[in-house]
């Protein structure tokens, strides 16, 4: 009887913890909503920045600027990228931003694929790459804008 008595105090403690710790308070929401909205909107200016760099590093490649330059340019813009996508992968957003941020993640996840297939093509010259990386590129843009416009609900 002790046993149970104890068994059942530890499983209603343990349940308080749990659903407690769980939800969390309109001011917690509001702040993750407000942190979100701040990352995601410097995400947008680096994604544009980044994609104006990558556009300047290619007219340099056209121009016949030397190709461990470019492969360097490109894989330092896919690094940035992928600490890009894993700061806004880590921050908790409220349940209705959820699919906002899902498409903003798979927007820089194709750009960061678009920045693998450009490094293969400088690497080993085969316009296939380039090819994929455009439609790529594309692809993460359209990604982009559509988060944009998602987000732009959340404003006040």
């Amino acid at each position: 009887m002790l046993n149970k008595k104890i068994y059942t105090a530890v499983l209603f403690t343990v349940a308080l913890l749990l659903l407690g710790g769980c939800s969390a308070s309109q001011e917690d929401l509001e702040y993750y909503k407000k942190e979100f909205l701040q990352k995601s909107d410097a995400a947008f200016e680096a994604l544009d920045n980044s994609g104006k760099v990558l556009a300047d590093v290619r007219n340099e490649a056209s121009k016949g600027m030397k190709r461990t330059k470019i492969m360097n340019a490109i894989d330092q813009g896919r690094t940035a990228l992928k600490s890009m996508h894993d700061d806004l992968f880590n921050s908790a957003v409220p349940k209705e931003m959820d699919p906002a941020k899902e498409t903003l993640l798979q927007g820089i996840k194709k750009k960061i694929e678009a920045h693998d297939e450009l490094f293969k093509f400088y690497d080993l010259q085969d316009k296939q790459f380039e090819q994929k990386a455009d439609l790529l590129l594309k692809e993460s843009n359209d990604l982009v804008q559509q988060a944009k416009a998602e987000l732009q609900k959340f404003k006040k």
